[in-house]
């Protein structure tokens, strides 16, 4: 019997099995470093997140609203009845001259109220009068008040006032304003309406 059938003649390693071994080595380490590498990005990636997230927390604006009431309108009137406020007239305020006269026009009656429940009064008719109607007339210089009410409605007294001047007319004496001085001086002679004018001269009146 043959003593080397027990040992087998060891393979012979070409250039080419090297050379694909040495291939295959290089696929694996190119593997693993793959591997580490998207292990890498992912790691980076979820830490870019965080710190992300940390920041939007940090600069997140909380925006509080607040509501305001304006102010309630308050209605002035000449009495406390409850209607008062519902007259509506055109003026509360008049100024006439003594013979002249005007009128406030009724746009609004209180509830229950018409034209045929008008009362006017005069509180001075020396200074001036009132109709029925509410034409009011300047008879003397001064100023007084003019009530209206209503019939049906007591308790309700809108006052105008009105204020009488000395001229005669509806319309006011016109504001005549100071003549200029003159190069001249005017010397009245009392016994007429005609002023005598002296002439000036060398600067001095004779």
């Amino acid at each position: 019997m043959d003593n080397n059938t027990g040992n087998r003649p060891r393979k012979r390693v070409t250039k080419k099995m090297l050379r694909q071994r040495q291939l295959g080595a290089l696929a694996v380490i190119a593997l693993l470093v793959l591997f580490f590498v998207i292990l890498i990005f992912k790691g980076c990636s979820n830490s870019g997140d965080e710190k992300k997230g940390g920041k939007q927390e940090a600069t997140t604006v909380t925006t509080t609203y607040v509501t305001t009431t304006a102010p309630e309108t308050t209605v002035t009137t000449t009495t406390t009845h409850p209607l008062a406020a519902q007259v509506i007239i055109s003026k509360r305020e008049m100024f006439i001259n003594v013979g002249g006269s005007d009128i406030s026009y009724i746009t609004g009656y209180p509830t229950g109220s018409a034209e045929a429940n008008e009362v006017w009064k005069s509180m001075d008719e020396s200074i001036a009068t009132v109709d029925s109607l509410g034409h009011v007339t300047g008879v003397g210089q001064g100023e007084t008040f003019v009530i209206l009410s209503f019939d049906n409605n007591p308790g309700i007294e809108i006052e105008i006032k009105v204020h009488v001047a000395s001229g005669v007319g509806g319309v006011q004496p016109p504001t005549v304003a100071p003549a200029e001085s003159s190069t001249t001086d005017a010397i009245l002679d009392f016994t007429t309406t005609t002023p005598v004018v002296a002439p000036v001269a060398n600067g001095y009146s004779a």
